[in-house]
């Protein structure tokens, strides 16, 4: 019986190490989000096709995860607009790095926790518009709509 219960304790231990350490993908599902210390997306209008985009990552998100979404989500979210192609106007990212520690049974354990963030400013361009843009992304490189019936989409 104590081996049982033994064993049972354990695989529940192994379970929320399992579940806390698990990262859940970062959406546009937020319209406005003004800081970075949760995993999350969002976008800010400035002016127009104008917008300010943000994305970040928790602990256990990698800068190349983080950087990767948030270039999947403005494309999702250029698209979402009605546009096919942006200009990145700003590219700014920074990394958050905050030590401490903890005591367990009388023993001091040490972490160190980084998070990462991108800031991107862009602009939303039409198909003419990318002719006179020094530098341009097409959503189409980073992210692949469902096909939509909507035929008013701006090429």
């Amino acid at each position: 019986m104590k081996k049982f219960i033994f064993i049972l304790i354990l695989f529940m231990l192994v379970a929320c190490i399992l579940a806390a350490c698990a990262t859940p993908h970062a959406s546009f599902e937020v319209e406005q989000l003004k800081t970075n210390e949760v995993l999350g997306a969002g976008y800010e209008e400035l002016d127009g096709k104008l917008f300010r985009i943000f994305c970040g990552g928790n602990g256990y998100a990698s800068y190349s995860f983080v950087k990767d979404n948030c270039m999947y989500n403005t494309a999702k979210f250029v698209n979402e607009h009605g546009y096919k192609y942006f200009s990145m106007l700003v590219q700014t990212g920074d990394t958050d790095k905050s030590t401490g520690g903890y005591y367990s049974n009388g023993m001091y354990v040490p972490y160190t926790i980084v998070k990462h963030a991108q800031y991107y400013s862009i602009m939303l361009l039409t198909k003419e518009e990318t002719k006179k843009a020094p530098n341009f992304y097409n959503v189409s490189d980073y992210y692949t709509p469902e096909k939509s019936t909507d035929t008013n989409n701006k090429q």
